[in-house]
């Protein structure tokens, strides 16, 4: 998987960056799995919750949790959530 370096936990979306922002926040929630804000087994936040954090579209945070389930780092599980998966 490869994601663009320099994204921390409480990084906030550059929407005129040179990153997509559907990227930028896959980053994002891959630094807050690694720095342990959201932990195995648990469900990362929902796409609305996510949506009205981080100033993003829906079909941004559906792109950026599909890459990370696609890269082994998310589960999703239809009608309960996105969780993260143990390392």
């Amino acid at each position: 998987m490869d994601l663009p370096i320099g994204y921390g936990p409480d990084t906030e979306i550059d929407h005129e960056g040179m990153n997509p922002v559907w990227l930028q926040l896959a980053a994002i929630l891959a630094a807050r799995i690694e720095a342990g804000r959201y932990v195995p087994g648990r469900p990362v936040p929902s796409l609305n919750r996510l949506r009205q954090e981080l100033g993003v579209a829906r079909g941004t945070a559906v792109k950026a949790t599909d890459y990370l389930v696609k890269g082994g780092l998310l589960r999703a599980v239809h009608g309960r959530g996105v969780y993260v998966l143990p390392r």
